[in-house]
């Protein structure tokens, strides 16, 4: 305990000052921490508000990501700037770090131009909060009738909450409650108070932690001697250990997690999957319309570069799995990487022989990453609610989010399949159609297996209603729409044996526009209705502009394929 009695007496100390610098033409107090003093900082446990355990490393991330949507901050990591604005907040005060959102009446209220605002920016000279009568109002509505202004300044000002807790030690909470039943710990602030009221020496040095930490670090600083700021995060390190064990991650965990923060592996996977997808469709319109060309090497290559970016995407899986201590298809992030993980999967036991249902594959995993990357989505790890503590999560959840990847496969399969009709001529009309007719094939395969999939997690999700809720069916919006894209699927994979709706344009159109019932099951549900499965709960959301120009570029190349089928293939002018 050497640190903890000198820093008391550094507590009472003023001779000690920080140089300041200036960052981007704003002034900060310069607090350039050892780097092996921030790894070790990165390891110390955190509980959230919602009871999850986690490295300080990941708390550091969400913080900086929700603040800003960057992953550093005038040149320092989210470690380094989250304890800087915890032990230094009057320096912090006129920083820009609080993101204002797009809106441009929240611009004019606080009187900020760009993107980022100071603390002090929202208040006025006489302390007055700037938001106070617009947030009041937005909050006096009720959520259906909020519109855009009103939920960016709703989520401004969880925003500017979060900063006001970290300058008053009221968001980590690093300290467990010796004897709490419920495992709770406290933060900096809350030790502070039950100081008064306790003589406990547990939460004696919670209290104390920060005030004498702030001079040790101020001390090292000025000195560049870290040895006792290093020691008194082993001895908080070991006070976590001595009262909260029960629930603290191992020491594993919490190097895995921290790999999984430093990586970005679902992040750079989306790029990987992009080029390579990129790269198999000019191989496979190289196939089609210069088939003399011999590809043998290019695609040894793209095969070996598929397979290790899909190791790394198993590796990326199974290390969120490790973490989180659950399946990793829990929420709306996880459950798009693992669409992408199972569209590509489709495209590796289906398309091996089939550079276009390859490509297709490949491009379907890059996109529904770059979905879960939205701003929309969180990739916070989260805690599961009761209903979902089951085992049935690993089982319904993966067959029916995986079902949408090979069916999606399908669907992308058919796309391009439209493209290659529209790009058909007289002289290459043998070819396209002979390629036309394998990538057929492959997607009848694909459709089938998901069809298989969503037809057995459906039924399985009935027993697991039935356990839950006491009911295998209840007509639920996601039940229903589920059901809807079975029977949807079901009339696709035996249009072959109707009559009218038999051929080649046939069976692919129906696939690529079949695919809407999957997207409703999916984000319609989850994001526009009330139900047991929504995430948004009925919360409406804007319908990005981008889904119309999708589905107007989706008939304009479907008519086009139709002229084109028409006269070319079946000689109709």
């Amino acid at each position: 305990m050497k640190w903890f009695y000198i820093g008391l007496i550094a507590v009472g100390l003023s001779w000690i000052t920080v140089p300041t610098v200036c960052a981007n033409g704003v002034p900060v107090t310069k607090r350039t921490f050892d780097r092996d003093h921030i790894k070790l900082l990165s390891t110390v446990s955190v509980q959230d508000f919602r009871g999850r355990m986690k490295p300080f490393h990941t708390l550091a991330n969400e913080v900086l990501r929700k603040l800003t949507r960057k992953t550093s901050l005038y040149g320092m990591d989210p470690v380094e700037v989250v304890i800087n604005m915890s032990l230094y907040p009057e320096a912090w005060h006129d920083v820009p770090l609080i993101r204002l959102g797009k809106h441009p009446k929240i611009r004019e209220l606080v009187g900020v131009e760009g993107k980022l605002a100071s603390y002090d920016d929202f208040f006025d000279a006489d302390g007055k909060f700037k938001l106070l009568e617009e947030l009041r109002a937005a909050h006096a509505k009720e959520r259906q009738y909020r519109g855009t202004f009103e939920n960016e300044l709703i989520r401004l000002d969880e925003r500017i909450n979060i900063v006001n807790m970290i300058f008053h030690h009221r968001l980590m909470r690093l300290f467990p409650l010796e004897g709490d039943p419920g495992n709770r710990w406290i933060t900096g602030d809350e030790a502070s108070r039950m100081a008064d009221t306790t003589s406990k020496k547990s939460i004696q040095f919670a209290a104390m932690f920060f005030p004498v930490y702030r001079k040790l670090v101020d001390h090292a600083l000025s000195t560049g001697d870290w040895s006792l700021p290093n020691q008194a995060i082993q001895e908080l390190k070991a006070f976590q250990a001595k009262y909260g064990s029960e629930i603290l991650p191992s020491a594993t965990q919490t190097k895995a997690e921290i790999l999984l923060n430093k990586s970005n592996i679902f992040d750079r996977l989306m790029r990987y999957y992009g080029i390579l997808g990129l790269f198999a469709l000019v191989l496979f319109f190289i196939r089609v319309f210069r088939p003399q060309t011999s590809l043998k090497i290019p695609r040894l290559i793209l095969l070996s570069l598929v397979w290790l970016t899909f190791a790394l995407h198993v590796f990326g899986l199974a290390l969120r799995w490790y973490v989180s201590e659950r399946a990793p298809w829990s929420n709306a992030y996880e459950s798009l990487i693992y669409i992408a993980f199972t569209g590509v999967l489709a495209g590796i036991l289906f398309g091996r022989k089939s550079l276009g249902a390859l490509a297709a594959s490949l491009i379907l995993g890059s996109t529904f990453l770059m979905v879960a990357h939205l701003n929309n989505f969180d990739p916070e790890i989260t805690p599961l609610v009761p209903v979902l503590k089951s085992y049935w999560l690993t089982i319904h959840v993966s067959l029916m989010a995986g079902s949408y990847g090979f069916l999606l496969l399908g669907a992308v399969i058919g796309l391009i399949n439209l493209i290659l009709f529209g790009l058909m001529t007289k002289a290459n009309k043998n070819t396209v159609l002979n390629h036309v007719k394998k990538l057929t094939n492959v997607s009848e395969m694909t459709i089938l297996a998901g069809l298989v999939m969503a037809s057995i997690g459906c039924y399985l999700g009935g027993v697991w209603a039935n356990e839950s809720w006491g009911r295998y069916w209840g007509w639920d919006p996601k039940e229903t729409w589920a059901l809807v894209t079975i029977l949807v699927y079901a009339f696709i994979v035996h249009m072959r044996y109707i009559p009218g709706a038999r051929g080649l344009y046939a069976y692919n159109f129906a696939t690529l526009f079949g695919f809407a019932t999957v997207m409703m099951t999916y984000f319609g549900v989850n994001f526009y209705l009330s139900g047991l499965h929504s995430y948004a709960a009925g919360d409406p959301v804007p319908m990005p502009p981008s889904v119309y120009i999708t589905a107007l570029s989706f008939l304009t190349i479907s008519f086009w394929a139709y002229w084109k089928y028409r006269t070319i293939v079946q000689n109709k002018a």
